[in-house]
């Protein structure tokens, strides 16, 4: 009797590691990457219903015991976590219990407006667009960078960041200030004032260089075409300003549409720099402007061989002979 009692209990806490097993230690993602963002504010039935709507768990009984058991359903943490095949209930509620996020990668690039800006934000962080675009559009949070509300683009640097997904606002704006000091070194700012301008002023030209070349190794020279002109009370003629004037990003060609549209970003009508960027421009952009080409061109023009390239020049009369041809050529290519 004693013999049998004693195979039974066996058997029983067999059973009973087995079962133990199974809940804490078996596999419970068969997917080779399953990943998931946890609002702020979720409860635990929010996450569970999260879990199930990704299909991110096989046995959701056996992780809600797990989870119950280490009492994650008190301590909820926010973020984007992702889960690797293979991995057990008790690893999966460890990353959730201890909020062990995987960074999310925030990829600054093509921003022309506020808008943009916000929007390319929101689509890769929890940070609500509107809240983001209410800061940008607020005089006194602009002023405190020692902005306003048509440059204060100037103050974010075009790059490649890593964030938590449920960063918070002021933590943002925090790590995007901090790039932004380490761009503008001593260096940087001593060239700036070397040539009279602030970091905003240079940044907002090499918003306008960035947009009028093809080719990167043509800015320093483009860049010095305009500062001749700011030099010298020149209004600037930047074609690209007038598409952003009227928002018009699909022009194919300038024409005197866009020439007479009033805006204080109209470089036709108006001498100096616009009040702010026409977008976000590279770093590189930046430093071309900053380490111009010293030459004595006041003109350029698309090159009419429609190779990309530029054509430079001293005087307006061989500024119009290239115009002229290059005019030509966009009409019988039908580019209107």
């Amino acid at each position: 009797m004693r013999t049998l009692l004693s195979i039974l209990l066996f058997f029983a806490l067999l059973a009973g590691a087995a079962a133990a097993y199974h809940i804490f230690l078996a596999s419970n993602i068969s997917h080779k990457r399953v990943s998931i963002k946890i609002p702020t504010g979720s409860h635990y039935a929010q996450v569970l219903a999260i879990l199930k709507e990704k299909k991110v768990l096989e046995d959701e009984f056996s992780f809600e015991i797990v989870s119950k058991l280490k009492k994650y359903p008190e301590h909820i943490n926010s973020g984007y976590y992702v889960f690797r095949k293979g991995m057990n209930n008790r690893q999966i509620v460890n990353i959730l219990l201890y909020g062990w996020q995987t960074p999310v990668k925030l990829v600054i690039y093509n921003i022309r407006t506020k808008e943009d800006f916000a929007g390319l934000v929101s689509r890769s962080l929890e940070i609500d667009s509107a809240n983001l675009l209410r800061k940008l559009n607020s005089e006194t949070f602009c002023e405190s960078y020692g902005s306003d509300t048509n440059n204060i683009l100037t103050h974010f640097m075009v790059d490649n960041y890593e964030f938590y997904w449920n960063v918070s606002l002021n933590a943002f704006l925090a790590k995007m200030k901090t790039a932004y000091n380490n761009f503008w070194n001593e260096e940087r700012r001593a060239k700036a004032n070397g040539l009279n301008k602030t970091p905003a002023q240079i940044t907002t030209l090499a918003s306008i260089v960035e947009r009028e070349v093809i080719f990167d190794k043509e800015m320093p020279t483009v860049a010095g075409v305009y500062l001749n002109r700011l030099r010298i009370g020149m209004p600037l003629q930047a074609d690209p300003t007038l598409v952003f004037a009227m928002r018009d990003f699909g022009a194919r060609r300038i024409t005197n549409y866009h020439k007479d549209f009033d805006s204080p970003y109209n470089t036709y009508l108006y001498p100096g720099l616009p009040p702010g960027p026409i977008c976000m421009p590279k770093k590189k952009s930046i430093d071309a402007v900053l380490n111009a080409e010293v030459h004595p061109y006041l003109y350029f023009c698309a090159n009419p061989d429609m190779s990309g390239y530029s054509i430079f020049s001293k005087s307006y009369q061989e500024q119009m002979k290239v115009a002229a041809q290059y005019q030509k050529k966009l009409n019988k290519m039908n580019i209107h």
